[in-house]
């Protein structure tokens, strides 16, 4: 009797340690299935571009380097570098204004592009008196870095670029206009400018409010009605953070600007397929201090200076008087 009792306990123990054993399975087959397709995630949005764009970034290389040799004879523009906290080189163009006035303009190109993305902004700067400081973000151009952080890291080259800036022009105006990925790392530094205010106004031409987000909109475009864009990123993130120390979370210029009181412009094509232009208007009005926005009617992504290059020129320097005059 006791070793029939002995026997169902036995019988029982492993029945409970098979369930067991086939539920940690399943639990360890399925992260790794999410793991995997969040590594992929991972490198289609923060590192591959890096191989895949480099025929790009020469055509851009070789316009900047011809700009660069026209005018080194009387050295208006000069190449400049700085090195990262992070331990990787960060690339510039200094372009000097016709006449000092004392101000400094810093350009953020936008995904997958380099500085010279910037040589279709500078004459409206370097006409309204601005000296022009066109960088190369991290993981693009000349400059180091082994993926792209959505502004993770980028935020805080961006602070380094102010500090050079500050350094060799001491008590100079700085402005930051940035474009797409640009324009959401200059929105989260300003978050890290509000203790020292060394940047004066902030331009955020075609922004995304939020990156994870607008990867959700973008996974859902394919998978609609599915929990999958969420539960992708989670992983995403996870890989993103163990090989690169960052998530696509913190990636998130709608939190940052709930605490900046610096003078925001917001600009956005309203034709925008890419980032939807209503991501703007969200940025526009969790904005805690001043800001204005202007929407280009049946304008695509960071094509509203092409379209319409001399409403674009209005509306900024329009934004820069408001801003210079104390909002």
């Amino acid at each position: 009797m006791e070793e029939n009792e002995n026997r169902k306990v036995r019988k029982k123990f492993s029945w409970r340690r098979w369930i067991l054993g086939i539920f940690l399975f399943v639990l360890i087959f399925l992260n790794a299935i999410g793991l995997f397709f969040g590594n992929f995630l991972y490198r289609e949005i923060s590192v591959l571009h890096i191989g895949m764009n480099e025929e790009m970034n020469e055509q851009h290389k070789d316009e900047l380097a011809g700009f660069l040799k026209n005018h080194a004879q009387n050295k208006q523009w000069k190449d400049v570098s700085i090195e990262s906290r992070f331990g990787y080189p960060l690339h510039g163009t200094y372009i000097f204004a016709r006449k000092d006035t004392g101000k400094t303009l810093v350009f953020l190109h936008g995904f997958s592009e380099s500085r010279a993305a910037g040589l279709s902004y500078v004459d409206i700067y370097l006409n309204a008196g601005f000296n022009v400081l066109l960088v190369d973000s991290r993981a693009h151009g000349d400059s180091g870095g082994n993926s792209v952080t959505w502004g993770n890291y980028e935020k805080y080259d961006l602070d380094q670029w102010v500090d050079w800036v500050q350094q060799k022009f001491p008590d100079e105006e700085i402005g930051v206009h940035g474009i797409s990925m640009g324009a959401a790392t200059a929105l989260m530094q300003a978050e890290l400018n509000e203790k020292s205010k060394r940047v004066s106004f902030y331009i955020a031409d075609s922004s995304y409010s939020d990156f994870e987000t607008l990867l959700e909109l973008k996974i859902e475009q394919y998978y609609p009605g599915t929990l999958l864009p969420e539960i992708l990123l989670k992983y995403a993130d996870v890989v993103a953070y163990f090989k690169s120390n960052f998530t696509f979370y913190g990636a998130s210029p709608l939190r940052a600007v709930h605490h900046v009181t610096t003078p925001v412009l917001y600009i956005h094509g309203e034709a925008d397929s890419l980032i939807p232009a209503y991501m703007s208007t969200e940025l526009y009005d969790a904005t805690k201090g001043p800001r204005q926005i202007y929407i280009f009617p049946h304008t695509a992504h960071i094509a509203a200076v092409f379209g319409d290059r001399d409403k674009y020129g209005e509306v900024v320097r329009n934004f820069i008087h408001f801003a210079e005059q104390g909002s």
